[in-house]
C-alpha cells in the first residue's frame, strides 16, 4: 500500500534533519563514546556542531590518527538515524523531507502566500508531483509558479496535499579518496543517477559526465579524504557546495535546491599547502583541528587493538568490527591475556613520537590562534623526512597484529603477551631508541606510583645509605605487586601461578628487584 502525507500526519511525523540528529544528546553521547574512535571529545563536539549548522567541515590533523575513521563513523550515525526517522516525497532524487508538505498544510489558513512559497521552493521533481496531485483532485492544470491559480484553490489545497505519496528514506554514506580514485568525485558532482530521466528524457545511462550543473553527492552524505590532493579545477567545481553557509547547495537548471546532508573533508596538511588560488575556496569550509590522542586515551586504543586482533585470530574471521562486536556480546570474544606493561609501553612509545603541538593534552583551546599556529608547525614537522617518523595508529595496528600472530606463549590455550614479546616485535620497526627508553621510564614510574598509592601492604625495612635508600623486595612482595598492577582476576590458582612466572622477569627488570621508599 502506498503511503501518503495523511498517514504521516496521523502518525505524528515531525520531520528529520541533520541538525536534529547532531543536537540530540543521546546521539551525541553515542558518537563521543563509540569505542571505534576513542578520545578527542572536544574535537568531536566541534565537528558535530559545525556539521549541524553548515553541513560541512574540514578535519585537519596528523596522518594515521583516525580522522577519516571518525568522519566515517559520525556520518554512519547520521545516515542510520536518517534511515530510521525520515520520509520524503515519493520519487524525489533530492529526498525532500515530506515534513515540508505537513507544515504547508498546518499553516495554509494562516499564511497562504508563504505556504505557496514553500511549495515553489521544492525541487522541480517534487513541484511536478504536487502539480499532478492537484490536477488529479481538481481536474485543473495548475502551475505552482502561478500564484493566483494556486490561491484560487483555497481551502481545498490542504486536503489535496494530504494525498501526495511519500516513501521511507534510505541513504548510504559515500567515501572517496582522490589518491586512489580521482574520478569518483567528478562523477558524484556530475549528477544523480538516471539524470536524463530526471530531466524528462529516457535512458539507461546512470551517469552523464557533461552535466556539471547538477550534484547530489550521494544524497549529501560524503567523506572526501585528503582534500589537499584534489586538483584546483575540482575544488572550483565544489564551490557551489561550499559557499552557502546554511546548507549544501545544489543547482538544477539554474534553480537552487537545498539538500539536508553532511560532507566531511579530511586533510593531514596545513591549509598553506593548498596554494593561494585555492584559499578562497578552502576558507569557505569551517575547520576543526584533530590532534593526536593523549597517552591515557592511547592506552585504551592499544588495548582495543590487542582485543580485536586476538578475537580475529581465535575465531578465524576477517577484521570486521561488527562480527568482533558480536563475539564480545556473546561472551566469547576475549579469553587471552595481554600484560598491562605491554599495553602501556606501546602507548608511551607512540606518544613520545608525536610532537607536543599535536597532542590533545597540550591543546586547551582548539580554535585559538596560538594553538592553531603550534598545531600547523607540528604538522609540518612530522612530514619532515629528516625527522624520525611518528608512530601513527596504522603502524600501531600493524605492529600489534604481528605481535598477536607471532606470540607462542600460551597457558592452557590462553595466549599471553608480555613486555618482552612486545619489545622484540617493535625492533623490526624504525623506532627511535629514545622513544623506547622514555617509554620504559614512564612505565617504571607508573608501577612505583601504583605502589606509593597505598594499594599494597608492603613495608620497607633495613634501609641503608649504601643502597641509596632502596631495599630489595621479597618474591612474595613482587608477586603482590604483579597481581595488583595486572589485575589478575582468576579463581584458577594454577593459571595465576603460571602467569606470575611469565610476568615476573619484566617486573624484575623494571624494578631492579628494588623498591623506592
Amino acid at each position: 500500500m502506498v503511503e501518503i502525507i495523511k498517514d504521516l500526519i496521523e502518525n505524528n511525523y515531525k520531520g528529520c534533519t541533520v541538525r536534529d540528529i547532531l543536537t540530540d544528546e543521546k546521539v551525541r553521547k553515542r558518537i563521543i563514546e563509540d569505542k571505534g574512535v576513542r578520545g578527542n571529545d572536544r574535537a568531536k563536539e566541534l565537528v558535530m556542531d559545525k556539521l549541524a549548522v553548515g553541513g560541512k567541515v574540514l578535519l585537519t590533523g596528523p596522518t594515521g590518527e583516525a580522522k577519516t575513521l571518525f568522519a566515517r563513523l559520525v556520518l554512519d550515525y547520521i545516515v542510520s538515524e536518517v534511515n530510521n526517522r525520515k520520509y520524503h516525497i515519493k520519487g524525489c532524487p533530492f529526498l525532500e523531507d515530506a515534513y515540508y508538505i505537513i507544515e504547508v498544510i498546518n499553516n495554509f489558513d494562516k499564511n497562504p502566500f508563504a505556504s505557496v512559497s514553500v511549495l515553489q521552493s521544492l525541487c522541480p521533481y517534487c513541484r511536478h508531483t504536487v502539480e499532478e496531485v492537484i490536477k488529479e483532485g481538481t481536474k485543473l492544470d495548475v502551475k505552482l509558479d502561478n500564484l493566483d491559480q494556486v490561491i484560487k484553490i483555497g481551502k481545498e489545497l490542504p486536503k489535496l496535499l494530504e494525498k501526495i505519496p511519500v516513501e521511507k528514506t534510505i541513504v548510504r554514506r559515500a567515501q572517496i579518496d582522490p589518491r586512489t580514485d580521482p574520478e569518483s568525485l567528478y562523477m558524484l558532482i556530475a549528477g544523480v543517477e538516471n539524470l536524463e530521466v530526471l530531466l524528462g528524457g529516457e535512458t539507461k545511462e546512470t551517469f552523464n559526465p557533461a552535466a556539471h550543473k547538477v550534484g547530489v553527492l550521494s544524497q549529501g552524505f560524503l567523506v572526501v579524504n585528503e582534500i589537499q590532493r584534489l586538483p584546483l579545477s575540482l575544488l572550483e567545481s565544489l564551490m557551489g557546495f561550499l559557499e552557502d553557509p546554511q546548507g549544501i547547495k545544489y543547482n538544477l537548471l539554474g534553480q537552487t535546491i537545498y539538500v539536508d546532508g553532511a560532507i566531511i573533508f579530511t586533510s593531514n596538511a596545513p591549509l598553506t599547502v593548498f596554494g593561494e588560488e585555492s584559499q578562497p575556496i578552502i576558507n569557505r569550509v569551517p575547520e576543526v583541528l584533530w590532534p593526536a590522542r593523549s597517552v591515557e586515551e592511547r592506552k585504551k586504543i592499544v588495548a582495543d587493538m590487542f582485543r580485536d586482533h586476538l578475537v580475529v585470530l581465535r575465531h578465524h574471521v576477517p577484521p570486521n568490527p561488527s562480527i568482533i562486536r558480536l563475539f564480545e556480546l556473546s561472551g566469547e570474544g576475549y579469553k587471552d591475556f595481554v600484560s598491562r606493561l605491554a599495553v602501556e609501553f606501546i602507548a608511551h612509545v607512540a606518544s613520545e613520537s608525536i610532537p607536543s603541538g599535536l597532542q590533545s593534552d597540550k591543546i586547551t583551546k582548539l580554535e585559538s590562534r596560538k594553538a592553531r599556529n603550534e598545531f600547523y608547525a607540528a604538522l609540518e614537522e612530522i612530514h619532515n623526512p629528516q625527522k624520525s617518523p611518528h608512530i601513527d595508529l596504522r603502524t600501531l595496528n600493524n605492529a600489534i597484529g604481528e605481535m598477536v600472530i607471532r606470540t607462542e606463549t600460551e597457558i592452557e590455550g590462553m595466549k599471553v603477551i608480555t613486555l618482552e614479546h612486545v619489545r622484540k616485535t617493535l625492533e623490526n620497526y624504525d623506532i627511535d631508541p629514545r622513544y623506547v627508553n622514555e617509554a620504559l621510564q614512564a612505565i617504571k614510574m607508573s608501577i612505583r606510583s601504583h605502589i606509593r598509592e597505598g594499594k599494597l601492604s608492603i613495608s620497607v625495612e633495613d634501609v641503608t645509605e649504601d643502597l641509596d635508600r632502596l631495599t630489595s623486595l621479597t618474591p612474595e612482595q613482587l608477586d603482590e605487586i604483579i597481581i595488583s598492577y595486572e589485575k589478575i582476576e582468576t579463581d584458577d590458582e594454577n593459571i595465576k601461578k603460571k602467569l606470575l612466572e611469565i610476568l615476573r622477569p619484566s617486573y624484575e627488570q623494571l624494578l631492579s628487584l628494588e623498591f623506592m621508599k
